[in-house]
């Protein structure tokens, strides 16, 4: 007689009161069909749901336990890896289990299915399909293209789809070639996702090191076979970085295992993608949001077969299925897009440590201008540092010059440009060389203001000005999506005195073509950019030269080299520089560096010219001379003063609402229930701020209160907070939503 087996497992219920494991019981006739990891379906409640094992047992922890009904797959849908990946990212970052779970599953919950096409294979000589071909030309001519077409196959065959188009033969034709015997119809997955892959495959030999890349590709090759495992590799930009992630990738190659490559924004890496696909072609996978929802599931299918060994993608694609990693490449590791938004908001960066430490792999992280916690970690021991300070073939950093736009505007120079970078874009344009001009503002103005009353054209959800767009016109909320007309009077006092205000990309545009009217310009930002492709379409525009100057947001500043600029002009470089985040400089720092790379990239020198109203600011001094160690300095120096992360670490707390009192209140109870938790734990030396606004106070019609914990090694605390949390949701009344971040990117 057998024994009971019983299996703990997640309900597919995003809840609360449902964030545990329940027990079910397994009957006899599915024991062999389970294992950790399966998706089952399971009676709850009144109703039958799906759930996913998490562990088995031997006891039932219940009276009269419930039996799993059907099991939902015949293969474990999640790895054990992910079983006990899922549970530590929904501690760390305060999730429902589930919710994390939902990380680890294909594309669509599983619900996408393989696509099949027909592949027409031949089953006799090509000698004897020619000798056929002749004998029913004349009487059956599309059974003859058919033969002769698959003569010169490969043993693979052809496509139905591409025979159909050379024979312009029916169905009808390709069944009675079967029946006599000629040929089989064989149904293949279609991989729905169409890379280019070039003629560089493998390792390019000819390809020699700078004394600099040589000496880091010898400390990551010790990596492979030491502990010290974790490297941070700060190069600046056009040093050659991404060389040394591909050799790395083809190292672990050798040996069996698999690489993982994770960009901020796969959409803006074109080049790296091209280079993937052409070093890695036939073992390589591209997993990211801009793929169609089948697409993303062939890819992952891909990976989850073990027919990829090499993943490319975005933050999401840190959770690929892909087993016996020996290496994980984070790209520009500094950038916000690796923090997830919404639950569970998790940090990339942590999940790739995570996986690296489950599978004893390499991580590999690179960027011109680290983070401080990645930098202070090299300080600790914990992280390798590795540089790269040159560029290859001795070219040199562009020379950075910065314009005090409070002169020009003493001077009577209202507009745009100031004299130094009208005169650099003319002098450009001269030699045949191209500009990149940039703003990191979207649409034509940032707002409309009534010059009799003061009033701002607010957004009704949320606490901003909507954004004035003059292409098509309209006022647009980018935090809710609001749109509606523009104002010919003030909504307030009526006046017809109403303007609009503020620089935007749209507006650098307008005022470009009017001065440069015979230089071909192109706008990149979201709003620009609409339909698939259409990002890859201004790419290749500009590096065919079919444009001299192109205009954009932070798109422009990472991901591309463009031999053919010489010149970056940064509009107003204090866009970002005044948010009311503490990380607002090493955010501006990091930018400008980025967007100053892009020029000098080619034979030609290259010139940076920055227009800000704050030029003594640490952050744009620090850009202008490249010097990343000064900014560090100086700004560990200031967040060591006021505690703040990597000093530090950081859980925020928003609570929201419809209304603001309540949206208040309830974060003036929350802060005294923590307080009441907390006292007991010794925490004395951390600090709990708040609430108060958030510094957008209102968001989608909610208004929003901040309470700010902070101080060092939190975690030892999550426990106690997540059970408050869990009660106090229970408990509030109203639509009140309490949410939790830790270590937050963005603190409006």
């Amino acid at each position: 007689m057998k024994e009971d087996l019983y299996a703990q497992v997640i309900l597919d219920l995003v809840s609360d009161a449902v964030d545990k494991p329940f027990q079910y019981f397994i009957p006899e006739e599915l024991r062999d069909q389970v294992e950790i990891g399966t998706r089952v379906l399971v009676p709850f409640r009144s109703k039958k749901i799906n759930a996913y094992i998490v562990a088995m047992d031997r006891e039932p922890v219940v009276k009269n336990t419930r039996e799993i009904i059907n099991v939902v797959e015949n293969n474990p849908i999640l790895l054990q890896e992910f079983v006990e990946l899922s549970y530590w990212v929904s501690r760390r970052f305060f999730s429902r289990w589930i919710e994390a779970i939902h990380l680890c599953l294909p594309p669509g919950d599983g619900s996408s299915k393989t696509k099949y096409v027909d592949y027409i294979m031949p089953l006799v000589q090509p000698r004897i399909m020619i000798e056929e071909s002749e004998n029913i030309k004349k009487k059956a001519l599309r059974q003859a293209l058919i033969l002769e077409h698959l003569a010169v196959a490969d043993e693979k065959g052809l496509s139905w789809e591409e025979l159909k188009k050379k024979t312009g033969a029916g169905r009808q034709s390709l069944l009675s070639l079967r029946e006599k015997g000629f040929l089989k119809i064989q149904q293949v997955p279609h991989n729905r996702v169409s890379l280019e892959e070039s003629a560089c495959c493998g390792i390019n030999m000819n390809l020699k090191f700078s004394v600099q890349q040589q000496k880091v590709w010898e400390e990551i090759k010790k990596g492979f076979s030491s502990p010290e495992k974790q490297f941070l590799l700060y190069g600046i930009t056009g040093s050659g970085k991404t060389e040394l992630y591909l050799r790395a990738a083809e190292e672990v190659l050798k040996e069996g295992r698999t690489a993982l490559f994770l960009v901020p924004e796969i959409a803006l890496t074109p080049q790296i993608v091209e280079q993937f696909s052409g070093r890695f072609a036939g073992k390589f996978a591209l997993l990211h949001s801009s793929l169609s929802q089948g697409e993303r599931y062939d890819q992952w299918l891909k990976v989850k077969n073990g027919e990829a060994l090499v993943v490319l993608g975005a933050r999401s694609s840190v959770f690929a299925p892909l087993k016996n990693i020996g290496l994980i490449v984070m790209d520009e590791e500094h950038e916000n897009t690796y923090k997830q938004d919404d639950s569970p908001r998790y940090h990339t960066r942590d999940v790739a440590k995570w996986r690296a430490a489950y599978h004893d792999a390499v991580l590999l992280m690179g960027s011109a201008t680290p983070s401080l916690e990645s930098y202070l970690e090299t300080r600790n021991k914990k992280v390798k540092l590795l540089q790269l300070t040159e560029r290859p073939g001795g070219r040199h950093l562009p020379k950075v010059q910065v314009v005090d736009m409070r002169r020009e505007f003493k001077n009577r120079n209202k507009g745009i440009f100031s004299h130094t970078l009208w005169k650099a874009i003319n002098e450009t344009l001269s030699r045949d060389e191209q500009v990149i001009l940039f703003l990191n503002r979207r649409g034509f103005s940032s707002f409309q203001l009534c010059r009799q009353c003061g009033c701002v054209v607010q957004c009704p959800s949320c606490s901003v000005s909507l954004t004035y767009h003059s292409f098509p016109e309209h006022l647009q909320c980018h935090y809710c999506g609001y749109r509606r007309t523009t104002f010919d009077s003030c909504p307030n006092c009526k006046s017809l005195s109403i303007r609009s205000f503020g620089l935007g990309t749209q507006k650098v545009e307008k005022e470009v073509k009017s001065i440069f009217p015979t230089a071909g310009v192109i706008r990149m930002d979201s709003d620009a950019l609409t339909g698939k492709g259409a990002y890859l379409k201004v790419l290749s525009a500009f590096k065919e030269k079919k444009a001299s100057i192109l205009i954009g947001t932070q798109m422009v500043a990472k991901g591309f080299d463009f031999p053919g600029v010489t010149l970056v002009g940064v509009i107003a470089a204090d866009t970002s520089l005044h948010l009311p985040d503490f990380r607002a400089g090493e955010r501006t720092f990091q930018l400008l560096s980025q967007v100053a790379g892009r020029a000098g990239r080619g034979e030609q020198e290259g010139r940076v010219i920055i227009q800000t109203f704050t030029p003594w600011h640490y952050s744009i001094k620090a850009a202008a001379s490249h010097d990343y160690l000064s900014f560090i300095e100086e700004e560990l120096n200031r967040r060591k003063q006021l505690l703040y992360p990597p000093f530090s670490e950081i859980l925020l707390f928003n609570c929201s609402s419809p209304h603001q009192s309540k949206a208040k209140e309830s974060a003036e109870k929350f802060k005294s229930l923590l307080m009441e938790r907390l006292l007991p734990l010794n925490v004395s030396a951390d600090e709990i701020l708040g609430p108060s606004p958030a510094p957008l106070e209102k968001v989608k019609d909610r208004f929003r209160y901040h309470i700010l914990y902070k101080g060092a090694h939190l975690e030892r605390n999550f426990k106690v907070i997540r059970e408050l949390l869990h009660t106090f949701r229970r408990e509030i009344k109203g639509d009140v939503r309490v949410t939790v971040d830790f270590n937050p990117l963005m603190m409006l």
